[in-house]
């Protein structure tokens, strides 16, 4: 209350916060209209008209003056404050208004004095309080906070994820600890993005991403450690339930291209900068001392990390970065971490077929519209798809089987059987879909006769009665 009757809207202190402040700005404001009365009276008198430069009042030093020619001085008796450039100005407090620019001054002063006084005050009782004041300003930040959270997840249409504990000493459990249900990335517009269904642990815990550019790998290594973030965040996550989340004690990501001229820096060599850091932490994290009692969430030697690598291996020789991606590879899944890494290296599918606790994912493309899908599918490898697309664009045939007959036999063959378990994988949805579509309606036709029978059991028991 007191605030409110000292200060205004505008951060004003008022008159009414005091007797003596209203009284004294009363006076000011006396004070004032006499100095004015006084001056006005003075430039539009006849016997200055003639010694004024023109017939107006301005402030100079904070005192009231009069512009007097130079050469009319000593027609106006007073203080000379300041000159114009030229030096054919002068700026004369008359010695007639000496006092009254005196006394608006010392007013001023008052106000200016009682005014402190008044903000000291309140100054004090509002440090009294400070606690309560602390108290109420954290308590509406959390408020803030959680209904900035909940906008922000109605508008994403965001769940809440299971926070599982997990550690890579734990058994293999047949529920992997991290798994994303048609997660969406939050940065993308909701109308456009496609979900992705994404899972690691359980059976494996490397996923290794193959497709052609543009067609999602990122977004889907981006969506992955976003949401991860998020949930660690106490945020709700664009995906659907029960998707699900450990707490992790490290999240690493290396994205994009790094170039770095000052350092000298070509794209393998920024990446590979990166990845040489992610692996020392996590081999040092390993043999730090035990956490003490309290923070026992992270007492492991080896951590619960994510990592993030996109193009593993990308921007040489691809014979040496291909052996380099398997090499890092290995080492993650000694480290016991979470992977999700993409690459464009058909060694690396092989790899990843025949190394327990590394599978291989895709996203796909459509050879008909020559665009990507951005559908990400777990257990198949990306399939090369130059020829094909050569071939749709228009590309002379002889050219085209020319080309596969460059490609080694064994090669030709893995491409021709990703093919067709691709084609194979989209029948098998299909019939799903169409196998969920008759088992609702067999629900519904079950539900109704259900109902039909109760409805007539009731009238028979009516009619008998």
């Amino acid at each position: 209350e007191a605030i409110e009757q000292a200060i205004g809207d505008d951060g004003q202190v008022l008159d009414s916060a005091s007797p003596t402040l209203a009284r004294l700005r009363h006076e000011v404001r006396v004070a004032f209209n006499r100095l004015q009365e006084r001056l006005q009276s003075m430039i539009h008198s006849s016997t200055l008209a003639a010694a004024l430069q023109e017939p107006i009042i301005t402030v100079r030093n904070g005192r009231y003056v009069i512009p007097v020619k130079a050469s009319h001085r000593r027609e106006v008796r007073g203080l000379v404050h300041d000159q114009s450039g030229s030096g054919a100005t002068l700026y004369i407090e008359p010695l007639a208004i000496v006092e009254l620019n005196n006394r608006w001054r010392e007013l001023q002063s008052a106000e200016a004095e009682e005014v402190q006084r008044i903000l000291g005050t309140l100054s004090e009782q509002v440090g009294g309080t400070v606690s309560a004041i602390v108290s109420t300003v954290n308590t509406l930040a959390t408020l803030d906070l959680a209904f900035a959270l909940a906008r922000y997840a109605i508008a994403t249409r965001s769940t809440a994820p299971e926070i599982v504990d997990w550690r890579p000493n734990d058994p293999p459990s047949p529920e992997p600890p991290l798994r994303l249900i048609r997660a969406r990335h939050p940065l993308l517009p909701p109308d456009k993005v496609v979900p992705i269904d994404l899972w690691l642990g359980g059976t494996f815990s490397i996923l290794l991403i193959t497709g052609p550019n543009t067609g999602g790998k990122t977004v889907a290594l981006k969506t992955t450690g976003l949401l991860a973030l998020m949930a660690q965040a106490g945020m709700q996550i664009p995906a659907d339930q029960p998707s699900r989340l450990p707490v992790f004690q490290y999240i690493f990501a290396d994205i994009g291209d790094e170039q770095s001229i000052e350092q000298s820096l070509s794209t393998f060599s920024s990446h590979m900068a990166n990845i040489i850091r992610v692996l020392q932490t996590l081999t040092e994290a390993q043999s730090l001392p035990s956490a003490p009692a309290d923070q026992a969430l992270f007492d492991d030697r080896r951590p619960a990390a994510l990592v993030l690598f996109d193009e593993l291996g990308a921007g040489t020789d691809p014979v040496e970065g291909s052996a380099l991606a398997r090499a890092i590879i290995g080492r993650l899944l000694e480290l016991g971490v979470l992977a999700v890494a993409t690459t464009h290296y058909p060694e690396l599918k092989a790899f990843a077929y025949a190394t327990p606790g590394v599978e291989n994912a895709s996203v796909e493309f459509d050879i008909e519209t020559l665009a990507p899908t951005y559908r990400l599918s777990i257990g198949v490898p990306g399939r090369s798809n130059a020829l094909a697309i050569a071939a749709r664009l228009g590309l002379d045939p002889a050219l085209i089987e020319q080309a596969r007959s460059f490609i080694d036999r064994n090669e030709a063959q893995v491409e021709d059987l990703l093919a067709g378990i691709q084609r194979e994988r989209a029948a098998a949805a299909e019939e799903l879909r169409r196998a969920e579509e008759l088992r609702a309606d067999a629900e519904k036709y079950r539900d109704r006769l259900a109902a039909e029978q109760q409805a007539f059991a009731a009238e028979r028991e009516v009619a008998l009665a």
